[in-house]
């Protein structure tokens, strides 16, 4: 296949990729040393990178990033076993894992579990989805890519048996949740104050049974609650 009419628009993609990077506190954990060296080119203060998985957990000890961009395949150890200790330690930490293709529902259900702020597929890092994945979790909301998770929601039974019947104000909370917006967007579209969402956001998990948000998507999706974002973010 010829790739030379897409040129101009990968070019465009990775430009804005680096510009959603400027500035950002990142460490690296990635399995594949091509791509760290592309990375450590980016306008982003990478503080620091490593290739397995003890490395990565003692980086982020040291040095506290803003953002945690790692990969499920390391030359040593599992990207998604750290993201669940980097959750554990450091929760303030965003993590962004990229799933490969290989083993690729497993590694989504164990990140689900791990409460990951952003999975997207490793071949779309810095253009198409990985642009929308980097700016969601940036802001601070919550990223699912569609073709990796919706393969997963096929893939098991619906969830949530037990699950509580949310109120109408829950599920359009929940919605926005699944769109990626952060507690105080919520609340400046719903015109509530964040106290208030927070609020609506603890009761969805109670009701849904589960602990934190990228689980609630999840069942919500699974149970029909709310529906995946449109292209394009729109609602």
């Amino acid at each position: 296949m010829d790739l030379t009419p897409l040129l101009p628009q990968v070019r465009a993609d990775v430009a804005q990729g680096l510009l959603l990077l400027s500035g950002v506190r990142l460490v690296l954990c990635l399995g594949s040393r091509s791509q760290v060296a592309l990375l450590m080119g980016t306008p982003a203060r990478v503080l620091a990178a490593a290739t397995t998985a003890a490395e990565g957990l003692a980086l982020v000890r040291q040095h506290q990033p803003s953002l945690l961009l790692v990969s499920d395949r390391l030359e040593k150890g599992c990207g998604v076993d750290l993201v669940v200790q980097i959750k554990e330690r450091h929760p303030e930490v965003r993590t962004l894992l990229l799933v490969s293709q290989e083993h690729r529902l497993a590694r989504i259900r164990q990140a689900l579990q791990a409460g990951c702020d952003g999975i997207v597929a490793e071949s779309r890092l810095l253009h198409g989805s990985g642009l929308q994945a980097l700016h969601t979790v940036l802001s601070g909301g919550l990223y699912l890519d569609r073709g990796l998770v919706g393969a997963v929601l096929a893939d098991q039974e619906p969830g949530g048996d037990a699950a509580e019947p949310l109120s109408a104000r829950e599920r359009q909370v929940l919605d926005r949740v699944v769109h990626g917006l952060t507690n105080h967007e919520i609340a400046g579209e719903l015109m509530v104050s964040v106290d208030t969402v927070k609020t609506h956001v603890r009761n969805v998990l109670l009701k849904l049974r589960v602990r934190g948000r990228i689980q609630a998507v999840v069942i919500g999706l699974q149970l029909g609650l709310v529906d995946w974002p449109r292209p394009g973010g729109t609602r």
